[in-house]
């Protein structure tokens, strides 16, 4: 497997993972929703859809739009952000070989301007997601709500035959 359809796959694990976490978070009691920890999880998981939506622009343009961390996140707005921006990345992602991987880009972070290339980024993302929603699962669990596996392991046995039970 080339670099590039393993990032590809860990993409697709990636996206599964999301929709398990919304549902997650879809699903803490009603009860539970005014405590601080609801609203701390939503925040994170708008935080995901950002950075996955600025690292895309500034990889292509240099220059990110949406702030990192926002405050009093409707969680109805998450579903919509996550279709778009996993779109995006699915897209990018189908149009990227493993040169491209290789390219160095420049974006701008605050007052200056750094280096980064696209396999480190699409590389730091990943681990920055799967960090992230153990945070919230976290919290959906402190929550009473419930939690699902959203482990790579997990996701792969069920795709992959070369994992499995041992015979």
């Amino acid at each position: 497997m080339s670099a590039i359809e393993r990032y590809r796959e860990l993409y697709e694990h990636e996206k599964d993972s999301n929709h398990k976490m919304l549902s997650m978070i879809d699903g803490v009691p009603a009860d539970a929703r005014t405590d601080p920890r609801f609203a701390r999880a939503v925040t994170i998981a708008a935080h995901l859809a950002a950075c996955r939506s600025n690292w895309l622009k500034m990889i292509e343009t240099g220059e990110g739009d949406e702030p990192w961390w926002e405050r009093d996140v409707d969680p109805a707005t998450l579903g919509p952000r996550y279709a778009r921006v996993e779109a995006l990345w699915t897209e990018y992602l189908a149009k990227l070989d493993d040169d491209g991987l290789a390219q160095p880009f420049i974006f701008a972070d605050g007052p200056g301007r750094y280096r980064g290339h696209v396999e480190g980024q699409v590389l730091q993302l990943v681990g920055h997601s799967d960090y992230h929603r153990g945070q919230v699962v976290l919290l959906v669990d402190q929550l009473g709500g419930e939690t699902v596996e959203t482990d790579y392991v997990n996701w792969i046995c069920e795709r992959d035959p070369r994992w499995g039970e041992a015979e």
